[in-house]
């Protein structure tokens, strides 16, 4: 099963039998409880991890306290691969979002992995050049856009077809984790609400979210 989870990850999806084999040997599982943190931001890194099931949100900590989430991996997803290749501490914190399984690779291994499969490592480069990709949009929607279209954004991205031309979200957030997400206030996301309520975009039903238009959401952005 470890095989084929590998496979569908962007860095092993080359490699041959062999190279997988060798992953696989140097794998150990790690599962975590809802709420459980996996690693701290500056502590010494010890794995590169492989979400086998559930979803584990990668964040940042300001010294205030305000949480930026970077981004949150869930089943096929790996994270904390930066500290396998520069030998620095963890970058960010980490914490299961929902109850989760991992697979874990530490350091050591995955760079005899890599001396010994040079595939590995170009898989390696086209996955980090995906995720700077990935953070380059990130910025430019910090820098570039207002507190509503990120959170117009956010909608978006959360929702999916509903069967009959509409949208649903898949999830409601709270307004908390939506701030985290957006990088604001929490106060912020209740204006932005509001604005989009205004706009005929959505509709607050008690603490629920409801997109009441594709197009007037597509128009915040």
């Amino acid at each position: 099963m470890l095989t084929e989870q590998l496979k569908a990850i962007p860095y092993f999806e080359d490699l041959d039998a062999r190279a997988l084999d060798g992953i696989r040997a140097n794998a150990f599982e790690v599962r975590l409880h809802k709420g459980e943190i996996l690693f701290t931001e500056g502590e010494p890194a010890q794995a590169m991890y492989v979400v086998r099931s559930g979803k584990v949100r990668i964040f940042k900590l300001s010294s205030d306290g305000r949480e930026q989430v970077l981004r949150t991996v869930e089943a096929g997803d790996c994270f904390n691969e930066v500290p396998i290749f520069d030998d620095g501490p963890n970058p960010a914190n980490a914490q299961a979002v929902e109850p989760a399984a991992l697979w874990a690779i530490r350091r050591d291994g995955m760079q005899r992995l890599v001396e010994e499969y040079p595939a590995i490592a170009i898989g390696f480069l086209k996955a980090f050049a995906g995720k700077l990709r990935y953070f380059t949009r990130k910025v430019e929607d910090l820098s570039f856009r207002s507190v509503t279209s990120r959170v117009a954004k956010l909608l978006l991205e959360t929702a999916e077809d509903d069967g009959s031309g509409g949208l649903r979200l898949k999830q409601q957030l709270t307004q908390q984790e939506m701030a985290s997400v957006v990088g604001t206030a929490r106060e912020m996301i209740g204006r932005a609400f509001k604005v989009l309520e205004k706009e005929g975009a959505i509709a607050l039903d008690r603490h629920r979210v409801v997109i009441v238009s594709r197009a007037a959401m597509i128009r915040m952005l």
